[in-house]
């Protein structure tokens, strides 16, 4: 199973932050004094820069690709899911459109992705819930534009999610063309249940508090298990808080990866207790505790830079280091275009 980043912010889009670049160059400057700077060695130095400096968060809301044995699921239509749907349509060129056309003088015209040369496919999409960042990326999502292509889209109520789709695409006011006019044939499914497959994917569903309520999954294919589990807020002091906690810890058991909402800071989530988000101290406790191998933070909030987020992941590793020296939970923060292999 494969796991690909599509979009790792929450609530709104993000561009890069002022400053950023120039901080990057300055870092990876002061380390390459520290070298002979010698042409040959550049890819070589570039290699050993940390994280920080070589790579970009990213700026697009949530959309998560797992891929299996030639089988896809698609989680969250934030605006990541527009770069995934791009690459959809590039994959699925029909042979004849990369043969040589030629034109009548002999010369062979440049080959361009033409959305009617695809072949029809079925597409799944699970939701986590309909808040805007979470389905804003839709109206953009290409293969919603091919023909006799089907796109399933799971979620907690059919009803619900046809109605907010439709709703941001509703007036030539909010976007020029409606749900219903994209051409795909889509098709929406309200999950019952406890569990459910769908091709070689084995999902597991349990709801989470958040406002509007939210869908945790955890999907086994293969050898590998993943958790994704964004927008849930357990209130200290609430009366469910505990129970709660403890049907996510519970649902971790045995992941490989979880993927979780860590948007605010310790210190900021307690002053935006009922906003439905978490902070990484405590969702790496329960990471810990439950077994989970590697932890991804996600949903990074839109007004923190690349450098907070990164000092947040160096925070939160100490931190669990402190707790528990000899642990074995590896944390990183989920980053566009980043690729996890289970």
């Amino acid at each position: 199973m494969r796991i690909k980043f599509w979009g790792v912010r929450g609530s709104i889009p993000t561009p890069g932050f002022p400053g950023d670049i120039k901080r990057r160059i300055k870092e990876a400057l002061i380390e390459s004094f520290k070298l002979d700077p010698h042409p040959d060695r550049l890819d070589e130095f570039i290699e050993r820069l940390p994280t920080s400096v070589t790579s970009m968060v990213g700026g697009n809301t949530p959309c998560l690709e797992v891929t299996h044995e030639n089988h896809r699921l698609i989680i969250d239509a934030g605006t990541g899911i527009t770069g995934l749907g791009i690459e959809i349509n590039l994959h699925h060129l029909t042979k004849e459109l990369s043969k040589p056309r030629p034109s009548p003088d002999g010369v062979s015209p440049p080959l361009r992705p033409i959305d009617s040369d695809l072949k029809p496919q079925i597409i799944n999409l699970l939701l986590t819930h309909t808040h805007w960042d979470h389905i804003q990326g839709f109206p953009f999502f290409r293969p919603a534009y091919q023909p006799e292509n089907i796109i399933n889209i799971y979620g907690d109520d059919a009803a619900l999610i046809e109605e907010a789709l439709t709703v941001q695409q509703s007036s030539p006011r909010l976007f020029p063309v409606g749900l219903k006019n994209t051409g795909a044939d889509i098709r929406f499914h309200t999950l019952t249940g406890d569990e459910m497959q769908i091709g070689p994917f084995r999902i597991s569903i349990l709801p989470l508090p958040h406002p509007g309520g939210s869908l945790a999954f955890k999907i086994h294919a293969g050898n590998g298990t993943m958790v994704f589990a964004t927008d849930y807020e357990f209130r200290d002091g609430a009366p469910d808080a505990n129970q709660n906690r403890g049907l996510l810890t519970k649902f971790l058991e045995k992941a490989d990866v979880f993927i979780s909402d860590t948007q605010y800071t310790y210190l900021e989530n307690l002053t935006k207790e009922g906003w439905g988000h978490s902070n990484p101290i405590k969702v790496a406790e329960m990471a810990l505790y439950s077994g989970v191998k590697k932890l991804f933070l996600f949903h990074h909030d839109p007004y923190y830079s690349d450098t907070k987020l990164f000092d947040m992941l160096d925070m939160t590793c100490a931190y669990i280091e402190l707790l528990h020296p000899l642990n074995n939970l590896d944390i990183k923060l989920a980053i566009e275009g980043q690729v996890v292999d289970l």
